[in-house]
């Protein structure tokens, strides 16, 4: 599962949901004003990264609707069409079930322990109706895998947890190390021969 090739890792810009600190999950919440001009700078970023080495990129986006969104902003940037994205379910984030749209403090008046429970057990928890994590890092280990056998440069938007896992995976890290990974909406990750490198976006 090694890349040869640079892996380009953005997570998606700023949503409402994530301003109230709301499990998003499978379902979406639209990008804020911030979010957009965090989705322009990683565009305008990644431009300068690209343009670095001439060399054929392949586009990958979950297919949510914040992810898609992202990817559609930073596609202008870097000037290609909408039609060059490969939409995979396997980049989609982590199912909260029951727990998507609501936000830590709501979810702990039924659930008091979840937090300590899941950091307690990060590979087997599952939240009711969701995705353990060990069955987030079997569809992230899938793509990861088809990414490295391209051999090709690729860029990736995702999203913060199945990002992290993607990211986690390479540097060979426990699920414990991905959980606390940083997951920056003002910066993305280049990642290569089992090295990460964070890149930081450039404002306007």
């Amino acid at each position: 599962m090694k890349l040869t090739a640079p892996l380009y890792m953005l997570r998606h810009g700023e949503t409402a949901w994530n301003t109230e600190r709301r499990m998003q999950g499978t379902k979406n919440s639209d990008l804020t004003e911030r979010g957009r001009e965090q989705a322009l700078a990683m565009g305008r970023t990644l431009r300068g990264e690209l343009a670095r080495e001439s060399q054929p990129t392949v586009f990958f986006r979950s297919p949510l609707g914040r992810a898609r969104e992202t990817a559609e902003i930073v596609g202008r940037e870097i000037g290609i069409p909408s039609s060059d994205w490969r939409e995979d379910i396997r980049l989609a984030e982590l199912a909260y079930g029951q727990w998507e749209g609501f936000s830590w403090k709501e979810i702990e008046v039924t659930h008091p322990t979840a937090l300590t429970d899941w950091r307690a057990d990060p590979h087997g928890y599952c939240p009711p109706g969701g995705e353990t994590h060990t069955e987030l890092r079997t569809r992230s280990a899938e793509m990861l895998a088809e990414i490295a056998a391209l051999n090709t440069r690729v860029v990736v938007v995702s999203h913060g947890v199945s990002g992290a896992v993607m990211r986690g995976l390479h540097l060979g890290l426990d699920a414990r190390a991905m959980f606390i990974l940083e997951k920056p909406q003002d910066a993305f990750f280049r990642l290569v021969n089992g090295r990460e490198e964070r890149i930081t976006c450039v404002q306007a």
